[in-house]
């Protein structure tokens, strides 16, 4: 994920939640749904859910779901 935030930001917001913090994380993880992490979630910038992928992750993929994000 390091290397997708220096390529897309400041025009993507990164963050990165613990599924098992006890707090805000875990809010976010039960919330969304969410069967297992790993998990990654792309929302565009009016809040809606543009991609979820869960386990390990080739970076290529990620940057691909990004760049067709702001395109």
């Amino acid at each position: 994920m390091h290397g997708l935030e220096e390529q897309f930001s400041p025009d993507i917001v990164f963050m990165s939640l613990n599924a098992n913090d006890g707090a805000e994380g875990q809010s976010a993880y039960e919330q969304l749904t969410l069967p297992g992490h790993p998990s990654i979630v792309i929302f565009d910038a009016e809040g809606n859910e543009v991609y979820r992928g869960f386990g390990i992750f080739e970076e290529d993929i990620l940057a691909e779901a990004v760049q067709e994000l702001l395109e």
